[in-house]
């Protein structure tokens, strides 16, 4: 009778585990946008679910780009070479200058895939020289090492509501597999043990 009870007992769990993987939002996963790049021309470049809107913001040389977060998770900006960097924490303001035409990419580093570029004039030229003009909250111009160091660790790239004090939704889904595992393993094992005791009895 145990025995026809382990088959149902893992079926049951698996179905579990699944329904709680899918239940994970996209930003357990540490992924970046999931919606079409989009283009369009104006100063301000807004950070929304785990997208930048516009993706691509076109602007004229010498203007002020304000960047907000009105996500309710961290992003952590940089771009490449670690020129410039800002916390990015949540409903923080950041304004940039970018006086040079050229491509300025910009990246989250807590989201991978999270990117987002700024076309300044006809986008020929170095893209570089990107300057603080104003900031509320947390921002800060830094070179690599500052952007390396206020990073997110690898592990708070796959965490849901770090910011907002939550228990990480990815740790609860490898907890529910670590639990399944155990329990057929448990199982098992206990059958065996049970077997032998009274083969030997």
């Amino acid at each position: 009778m145990r025995r026809r009870r382990l088959p149902a007992l893992v079926l049951l769990l698996a179905v579990l585990a699944a329904t709680a993987l899918t239940a994970v939002p996209a930003s357990a996963g540490g992924g970046g946008c999931h919606r079409p790049a989009t283009d369009a021309r104006g100063t301000t470049l807004a950070l929304t679910e785990l997208c930048f809107s516009p993706t691509v913001l076109r602007v004229d040389p010498g203007s002020e780009v304000t960047i907000v977060n009105r996500d309710t998770l961290l992003h952590p900006l940089s771009r490449p070479g670690g020129e410039w960097y800002w916390d990015g924490g949540i409903g923080d303001t950041t304004t940039v200058r970018m006086d040079a035409a050229g491509t300025y990419p910009f990246f989250c580093y807590a989201h991978p895939g999270m990117v987002g570029v700024v076309v300044v004039g006809d986008g020929r030229g170095s893209g570089s020289g990107v300057v603080e003009a104003a900031a509320t909250g947390s921002a800060t111009a830094a070179g690599a090492e500052l952007a390396a160091d206020k990073a997110a660790p690898a592990g708070a790239a796959t965490t849901a509501g770090s910011g907002n004090g939550q228990f990480p939704v990815a740790w609860l889904v490898v907890v529910a597999l670590a639990a399944l595992v155990g329990a057929v393993v448990g199982t098992r094992l206990a059958a065996r043990s049970r077997a032998g005791a009274s083969g030997s009895g």
